[in-house]
């Protein structure tokens, strides 16, 4: 578990599968996603996939801020290729808790671990081309557009493109030097090396 100025960051919960369906129910997140987000009711074999997704993950945090000691949302990291030590950043956030601050606290604190204790040279992100709050956000903590996916995403009866985006640890660096990484003995990125 870890803390931020206003969320805890922990592991998967059992008890984070409702909050779970409920932001996957939720049209205003379901509106962000590029994937089909609604949630079937909770039966067992639905709970079982939620806490294999959540914990197939490289890295992820249930997201919990101090203030309601509530689930509100989570941060992950998805390995896309180990040997160039490449992550994929998702991260949703319950609607009603939108502009508070929480998803740029919560991606900061994630993205900075994946660098310095995960040994990734690299965090990259798809966001919907109507999620103009999610892109300003990402480009405020150092995202650069890398590519477009042209009408990738069908929503409220449109198509609309999904937009690459990605930060190399090198900019991070540069971006927060107070955050600097070490790769030593106690990364991942070790344990990637051919023996």
């Amino acid at each position: 578990m870890f803390t931020t100025e206003n969320l805890i960051l922990r592991g998967f919960d059992d008890g984070d599968l409702e909050g779970l369906l409920a932001l996957g129910n939720d049209p205003l997140v379901q509106r962000t996603q590029t994937y089909s987000a609604v949630a079937p009711p909770p039966s067992s074999k639905y709970k079982e996939h939620v806490k294999t997704f959540a914990e197939g993950k490289a890295l992820w945090f249930s997201l919990v801020p101090k203030e309601s000691g509530q689930f509100i949302g989570f941060s992950c990291i998805n390995l896309l290729e180990a040997k160039n030590r490449d992550g994929r950043l998702s991260i949703s956030i319950a609607s009603d808790v939108w502009g508070k601050g929480y998803g740029t606290e919560a991606m900061r604190f994630t993205v900075n671990h994946a660098f310095k204790y995960f040994g990734l040279q690299r965090v990259s992100l798809e966001v919907t081309e109507g999620n103009a709050r999610a892109r300003a956000v990402y480009a405020k903590l150092g995202f650069k557009v890398e590519g477009r996916k042209r009408r990738g995403n069908w929503i409220d009866g449109h198509w609309e493109d999904i937009i690459s985006m990605g930060v190399l640890d090198d900019e991070w660096a540069e971006l927060y030097p107070e955050s600097c990484h070490t790769f030593g003995e106690s990364t991942l990125a070790d344990s990637w090396r051919l023996h």
